[in-house]
């Protein structure tokens, strides 16, 4: 199969995988605790459905397909919001600080990718200006909401943090999740005419995550927890938690 034989299929295949993960968050009662996560994929799966019947050069695939991106990466952004709180449930001034911090960088993030449109060269010929700018904002975001991810997991790999184990595999697999996401759009902004290659390796990769979700995902994983960080080392780990209710307290009285 062809690249873009396959890519003809992709929308298919990943619905319904979409349609799968969103049954198994009902299934086991999770929609609640990760609402945000069954909310970015029900988008995804709606994008598809509306999508399949429509012909892909027409301008109403392009609306959807790009508005359903867009809403993908705000709500992308809310969830990785969620899953910091999730994860510092006994720091409250620390998870509100990173709520803070994803808002002053989604607005930036959207304001650096303004300018440099603005300020970039005259586009080459074959390629939508339209589309190259879509892209641009869109990797923008997402690239705002991969440096906190990958700055959370180091964190959490840093500091030794009690969290569920559902949370920390959905954090690990929005991690990977977001990385393919980021690298697919700036790759096809990059090379447009390889735009089918990239979105077919885009799409191998997201379905790989979600199958991972649907695997790892379990009701015992919101009872059993694991310890992220320095875990081996006890004495450290008194140190650091004491480190970790330090800039929890100063934080709390900063926001007075």
């Amino acid at each position: 199969m062809t690249p873009a034989e396959f890519w003809r299929l992709a929308p298919d295949l990943n619905g319904v995988v979409d349609v799968c993960l969103l049954v198994h968050l009902f299934r086991y009662g999770l929609v609640r605790r990760y609402y945000w996560l069954f909310c970015y994929f029900l988008v995804d799966a709606l994008q598809i459905l509306l999508v399949i019947p429509l012909s892909r050069n027409s301008m109403l695939y392009g609306y959807l397909y790009f508005g359903g991106q867009a809403l993908r990466a705000a709500i992308g952004a809310v969830f990785a919001v969620a899953l910091w709180r999730l994860a510092l449930l006994g720091y409250p001034a620390l998870s509100a600080f990173g709520r803070q911090i994803v808002i002053y960088m989604f607005l930036g993030s959207i304001a650096v990718a303004t300018a440099g449109l603005l300020l970039e060269p005259p586009m080459p010929r074959g390629q939508s200006p339209t589309i190259h700018s879509l892209l641009a904002v869109e990797g923008a975001v997402d690239s705002m909401v991969l440096v906190f991810l990958l700055a959370a997991i180091l964190f959490l790999l840093w500091f030794p943090v009690v969290v569920h184990r559902n949370v920390a595999v959905c954090i690990g697999g929005f991690v990977f999740y977001w990385f393919q996401r980021w690298a697919g759009l700036l790759l096809m902004n990059r090379y447009p005419n390889d735009f089918a290659v990239i979105s077919v390796a885009t799409v191998i990769l997201s379905l790989a995550c979600l199958l991972f979700w649907i695997a790892a995902i379990r009701p015992e994983g919101e009872t059993v927890t694991t310890v992220t960080g320095h875990r081996w080392n006890p004495d450290e780990t008194n140190r650091l938690l004491a480190q970790l209710d330090a800039i929890n307290s100063r934080l709390a009285r900063m926001a007075r």
